[in-house]
């Protein structure tokens, strides 16, 4: 079965590719990655669950659903009517607000020297005497306040660093204020002491940089050590798949270790999703985030997006980003949910090609929970932290556009 569901994929993923030509594409990025997924499952050096084919059958649907999605933004909004797509290479917009950048920069560094201090407050109330381990520990916890209104300096901080990479300029003060937004976002990254948020940082920098043709090999090296130091950096600050009084080739060891299983784990997990057949929730996973707003009106504890650990026979705790809509809907909802997020990300692709700079920010946002759709849900437990950056870029960019790009050249993809 593992060489009939490879082959099936390896087909999706060259489909994909073939509407556009583009690896830029979300359906033929979904398509790769549950290919990559699927196969490092079947050849993983590890003792693993096997998985049911209903459960091969909905990852299939899965990309299916989303490819089809794709196929019709494609068919409504694609500008040619053939498999090519035009690329525009140089195109030139104005700064929405390079003020406005600049305001929101300094509110920025501002206020990260109190989200820092907040954070020892946080560690000293957790007994522990590691920081990282201290301040992770007490930022799980279910009666937790976390940063509280401090929280969303990091939104502000991320969201400027995205808007400088969109409206990125040669200037030298703005290539100084750009790097400094970066470093405050990641110091904000780091102070939430999970993996997932610089990995947030990063794949949105990627996305905007791919629509705007400026992703190099270089760069995509750059990318690759970055992901692998903060996933390192991480596995020894809270001593998560590695220990600091350990060897160094033991530590590297049990960190690729950890690598794989956060890679192939969720596959099996979901696995046991399916054969558990549990009453549909009906919304109560897909719409956490609005759910826990209610509930906390209502004087209600929240629901924790926190899942259960399983053994497979590892513990793990993610899902697959198919889970959610899966456990509230079933697999209908699951095909309705991925053709709708298929038309939307491809949707956002097509604007984006011709430079304008909303799309481009959304097809980076959009990138995120599609990389991560292999392995956790990015999509609907943020939700409401989408509709946050969504309609914060769409007043930046959209509500007070200045003036109209000019297109300088473009290319076809053949």
């Amino acid at each position: 079965m593992s060489i009939l569901v490879l082959l099936a994929l390896g087909g999706l993923t060259t489909a994909n590719y073939r509407t556009c030509r583009d690896v830029r594409y979300p359906p033929f990025i979904m398509s790769a990655l549950w290919l990559l997924a699927v196969a490092a499952y079947y050849i993983a050096p590890v003792e693993i669950d096997r998985i049911s084919i209903l459960t091969v059958l909905i990852f299939l649907s899965t990309i299916i659903a989303f490819s089809g999605g794709g196929q019709l933004a494609v068919a409504l909004f694609g500008r040619d009517q053939g498999d090519q797509m035009v690329r525009s290479t140089a195109l030139s917009w104005p700064s929405a607000h390079p003020r406005l950048k600049v305001i929101f920069l300094t509110f920025s560094a501002a206020l990260l020297p109190f989200t820092i201090e907040r954070a020892y407050q946080i560690v000293s109330q957790s007994g522990s005497d590691i920081f990282f381990i201290g301040l992770r520990s007490e930022l799980l916890a279910e009666d937790s306040s976390g940063y509280g209104l401090l929280g969303y300096a990091a939104v502000l901080s991320f969201f400027t660093t995205f808007l400088y990479a969109v409206e990125s300029r040669t200037g030298i003060a703005e290539r100084l204020q750009s790097y400094l937004s970066l470093a405050i976002s990641v110091t904000h990254a780091v102070l939430s002491t999970g993996r997932t948020t610089i990995f947030f940082i990063l794949a949105v920098l990627v996305g905007i940089a791919l629509m705007q043709g400026r992703f190099s090999l270089k760069r995509l090296i750059a990318s690759a050590v970055v992901f692998l130091l903060s996933f390192g950096f991480f596995a020894f600050a809270t001593l998560k798949g590695a220990n600091p009084d350990a060897p160094w080739s033991e530590n590297m060891s049990s960190i690729a270790e950890s690598l794989l299983i956060y890679d192939v784990g969720p596959l099996p997990a979901f696995d046991h999703v399916v054969r558990a057949d549990e009453p549909l929730g009906y919304g109560e996973n897909t719409f956490i985030g609005p759910l826990n707003v209610s509930r906390r009106l209502a004087g209600k504890s929240r629901l924790s997006p926190i899942q259960e650990e399983v053994d497979v026979p590892f513990p793990t705790n993610v899902y697959t980003g198919i889970q959610p809509v899966y456990k509230d809907f079933g697999i209908i909802g699951v095909i309705l949910a991925f053709a709708t997020i298929g038309t939307a990300s491809t949707f956002f692709y097509l604007k984006g090609l011709s430079g304008d700079p909303l799309h481009i920010f959304f097809y980076g946002l959009t990138l995120f929970p599609l990389l991560f759709v292999t392995f956790s849900d990015q999509y609907f437990a943020p939700m409401l932290t989408w509709v946050m950056y969504g309609l914060a870029a769409y007043l930046y960019f959209h509500k007070n556009k200045v003036g109209q790009f000019h297109e300088k050249s473009g290319t076809r993809i053949s």
